[in-house]
């Protein structure tokens, strides 16, 4: 049954717990006895014009309620799409596969781009409405008991919070009624409409802007008003217009729809790319950066200049340059390869790759381990915190918790793309091949820990092993048994322990093999499973299903060795760090 069907066919508070993966008595403590104190915490972020906005985070219990009830009103929405005819998306917010840039790209090259607001859009949204609209709604049509529910479950005060997780979805499933209102006005009037949240935009290639949406206002130059007729569009679908933030936009000038350029094509705004670059520059050079507050958020008034405040993290910087990244990779046309390679990257895929390796490998606040792939890691932190008292400086307990002394490298869909490593051997290899030579862009690298590449000891290492050789680590082979090999200022190449007379050894092997006999559902574990092998699963299903549910029960010892050579390395590195 899909996750609309359910919900249609859902009358009780315990049939939408089951939905919702509660049982009833835990859904009605969250909805009924947790105190309001405890149910959000209240806190401001700035607006992009530096005033404050309000936001009302649910605290942990009601966020993962919220989170799974968002969930099934996504899938439902999934279903409601495959049942209908293909069409053209109007809403772009909180939507997969759609963003800013598809919002933008259906304006570029017009004539005539108009954007406005809507006032106050998440809490002019009420319990009334939301719990209405899963009522009369004909693509939901939902029993009133659930309709109650899921609106008691997602707001606060009478209105939908900013903060909830489920807060996105509503209000796009709210929105669809306006969507519909103002698609039709937009067509009659020969526009293209959109909107992404609260920002609503229509452009046109006609001579003339259509009166009913918007006219010039006599005796300006550039002053508009919205038309009657739209204005009264939004305000039967239950919404309100910002008046302040209403600006039309010709050919000719600079035109900017959700914050990107629409001129051509969807791009950046060059007075943000530039401050970002200039950023990095500093950086690079100088270990900090400057970062530019609004003036109202830094004690200043309204229209006085923006202000200039030393960085204390790297995080708003890559939030900046992952923005421009992402946006720039979705409206770059060419096959993924062509991206990546070096003689063919655009400047900023360069610029976010060397702020990656500089915040990876240049600055680690710990010492870093990059193994050849995700599930390495899940093993090598469930041995260390098993093997805690044989391997004091890999971690310790803290409160009952344990504390990594270590990180493992984070092997994201970002670092994937962009730092070109989660592939395995062949990544490492290249890794390994160009780590000298990137290291000379910065003038500002104190490499305060080293930098561990953890490989198997198979045939799929001897490329390695021939970079390796270029880089000093001379003898090095399968059969040989250094703890580790120095290859630069902060990098290290380990190899799992050697077994046997040709000593082929695979991270796998340092489990009980009783362990790697675990049957899940009628399948058994393949260290080298390819997708879609019947009868089998792969390493990430072990990993996850196996290794960490049992790891209070798995026998670690034989990782031993490997945690030792870490060891080894981690010491090597106190008594020679590199000259500064």
């Amino acid at each position: 049954m899909s996750s609309l069907a359910k919900l249609q066919s859902a009358k009780s508070l315990d049939e939408l717990a089951a939905i919702l993966g509660y049982k009833p008595a835990a859904l009605a403590y969250l909805l009924y006895h947790l105190p309001t104190a405890r149910k959000y915490t209240t806190f401001t972020i700035p607006k992009r014009d530096g005033t404050p906005r309000d936001i009302l985070a649910p605290t942990p219990k009601l966020k993962l309620l919220q989170r799974r009830l968002a969930n099934v009103l996504y899938l439902a929405l999934a279903d409601i799409d495959k049942a209908g005819a293909p069409r053209r998306h109007l809403s772009h917010g909180f939507a997969k596969h759609l963003s800013i840039v598809t919002n933008a790209n259906v304006h570029r090259r017009r004539r005539y781009v108009l954007n406005l607001d809507l006032k106050d859009f998440f809490p002019s949204i009420n319990f009334g409405r939301v719990r209405g609209m899963f009522i009369k709604d004909k693509r939901f049509a939902l029993d009133p008991k659930i309709a109650t529910l899921i609106a008691q479950i997602a707001c606060h005060n009478n209105v939908l919070p900013q903060g909830s997780p489920c807060s996105p979805v509503i209000s796009n499933v709210i929105g669809h009624l306006l969507d519909i209102r103002l698609v039709r006005l937009a067509k009659a009037q020969k526009c293209t409409y959109s909107r992404y949240a609260d920002d609503i935009t229509f452009s046109t290639n006609a001579k003339l802007f259509p009166a009913d949406m918007a006219a010039l206002v006599a005796g300006t130059e550039h002053e508009w008003t919205l038309g009657a007729a739209l204005i009264e569009e939004i305000d039967k679908a239950g919404f309100a217009i910002n008046p302040v933030k209403t600006r039309m936009q010709y050919r000719g000038s600079r035109q900017v729809t959700t914050g990107l350029l629409v001129n051509e094509k969807p791009n950046i705004l060059p007075e943000y790319y530039r401050p970002v670059r200039a950023m990095c520059w500093s950086l690079f050079n100088n270990g900090s950066y400057y970062r530019v507050v609004p003036a109202t958020l830094a004690g200043g008034k309204p229209g006085d200049p923006d202000v200039q405040e030393p960085a204390t993290s790297l995080a708003p910087l890559q939030g900046m340059l992952g923005h421009i990244y992402h946006v720039r990779d979705q409206i770059d046309q060419r096959s993924s390869a062509e991206k990546k390679k070096e003689t063919t990257a655009t400047a900023t895929r360069k610029l976010y790759h060397r702020f990656l390796f500089y915040r990876n490998f240049i600055v680690a606040p710990k010492p870093l381990i990059i193994p050849e792939g995700k599930t390495d890691s899940i093993y090598l932190q469930a041995a260390i915190e098993k093997l805690i008292a044989y391997h004091p400086q890999l971690g310790r307990m803290d409160k009952g918790k344990f504390k990594s002394a270590l990180k493992f490298m984070n092997f994201s869909s970002t670092v994937h793309a962009v730092l070109q490593l989660g592939s395995g051997s062949g990544d490492l290899f290249h890794f390994i091949r160009k780590y000298h030579e990137l290291l000379k862009h910065y003038h500002h690298r104190p490499l305060p820990n080293p930098v561990i590449v953890l490989i198997d000891n198979d045939d799929g290492a001897k490329e390695i092993f021939g970079a390796a050789k270029g880089l000093g680590a001379i003898g090095i082979s399968l059969t040989s048994t250094d703890a580790f090999y120095r290859l630069g200022p902060n990098l290290y190449l380990i190899k799992t322990p050697e077994t046997g007379p040709k000593g082929k050894s695979c991270i796998e092997d340092l489990f009980d093999p009783t362990l790697l006999k675990a049957e899940i559902d009628g399948k058994k574990f393949d260290v080298n499973k390819k997708h879609g092998e019947p009868g089998k699963y792969g390493k990430q299903i072990f990993a996850e299903k196996v290794v960490r549910p049992k790891k209070d029960i798995i026998d670690f010892s034989k990782f031993s060795g490997l945690l030792d050579r870490i060891v080894s390395a981690l010491d090597d590195y106190t008594a020679s760090p590199p000259p500064p």
